[in-house]
C-alpha cells in the first residue's frame, strides 16, 4: 500500500496517458474506416493532456527531474548551494499552492455558472478540478522534498 501511495502519480498519469492512447486510435480508425470521428475524443485528450502536465510536474519534482541550471551555484559553498535547494522547493511549494487557491476559484466559478464543455455538454467544474488537485499534489511533494533537504546532514550530500 504504501509503495502504491507513492507513485500515485505516476500511476495516475500512466492510466490517463493508456486511455488517451486508446480513445485516439479508436477515433482515427472510425475517421478512416467509417468517416465519422467522435467528437468527445478531442475534449477527454485535452483534457488528458492538462492532467498528464499537471500531474507530471509533481512526479518530475518527486523524481528531482526537473531541469535546473547549476553554473551560478556549483561556485557556492555546500551550505548556500543547500539554501538554494530549499529556495526552488519553496517557491515550488508556492507555485502548488497559487494553483490550488485560484484552481478552487476557477472551478467554483464554473460550478456556479453552470457551464458546460462545448462538445459533451458535461460540467465544467469536472475538468477544471484537476487544476487544484495538481497544485495540492505539487504543494505535497515540494513540502516533502524541501523538508528532506532540509534534515540531510552536510556530509551525506
Amino acid at each position: 500500500m504504501k509503495k502504491f501511495l507513492a507513485e500515485l502519480e505516476d500511476n495516475f498519469c500512466g492510466m490517463i496517458l493508456l486511455v488517451m492512447t486508446i480513445l485516439t486510435c479508436i477515433n482515427v480508425f472510425a475517421r478512416y474506416v467509417f468517416r465519422s470521428s467522435m467528437p468527445f475524443v478531442e475534449e477527454l485528450t485535452s483534457l488528458g493532456l492538462v492532467i498528464i502536465s499537471l500531474t507530471g510536474a509533481a512526479v518530475a519534482a518527486k523524481r528531482g527531474a526537473h531541469l535546473g541550471l547549476t553554473l551560478l551555484t556549483d561556485f557556492l559553498p555546500k551550505k548556500a548551494q543547500k539554501a538554494c535547494i530549499i529556495l526552488g522547493h519553496i517557491l515550488g511549494i508556492v507555485f502548488g499552492a497559487i494553483m490550488l487557491y485560484y484552481g478552487v476559484l476557477m472551478a467554483r466559478q464554473e460550478f456556479v455558472l453552470g457551464q458546460k464543455t462545448a462538445g459533451m455538454q458535461w460540467p465544467e467544474w469536472l475538468f477544471g478540478m484537476f487544476i487544484p488537485i495538481s497544485g495540492a499534489v505539487l504543494l505535497i511533494r515540494y513540502g516533502q522534498l524541501a523538508i528532506t533537504t532540509w534534515m540531510k546532514k552536510e556530509d551525506e550530500e
